[in-house]
């Protein structure tokens, strides 16, 4: 029979903490991030050429309305990763390119920093 002089030094398994239903939300909301990052970056681009072509005096009809598209896709998707301040900027913008909204001399230096603003925002991505 072999001696068991040496106390036995195994580590009681650590209990798993189940995860709290906000750990859930944030979780899900950050591989969703992750599946539609590059959607997103797309959406931003075009929003930033938007607001590139109206500084040149060149904002076409068809960029415009584009932009306007995703600005809205933007605005109603920012707030389920907790991103309000995304939301409301991309709303600003898609409410300064709509078609009701008249472009006056203020508009290009507004959206483009709107557009800065929601380019910060996405790319630090949900807290």
């Amino acid at each position: 029979m072999p001696s068991n002089s040496e106390p036995c030094e195994h580590a009681p398994p650590s209990p798993e903490v189940p995860p709290t239903p906000q750990t859930q939300v944030f979780s899900s909301a950050a591989r969703v991030w992750t599946e539609f990052h590059d959607v997103i970056f797309d959406r931003m681009a075009t929003i930033e050429t938007a607001v590139s072509a109206l500084r040149q005096g060149q904002l076409a009809d068809e960029i415009r309305k584009k932009a306007v598209m995703e600005a809205h896709r933007l605005a109603g998707s920012l707030g389920m990763f907790g991103l309000a301040e995304g939301t409301r900027l991309a709303r600003e913008i898609e409410l300064a390119l709509g078609d009701e909204a008249p472009l006056g001399p203020e508009t290009p230096r507004k959206l483009t920093e709107d557009a800065a603003g929601l380019r910060q925002i996405l790319e630090k991505g949900p807290a």
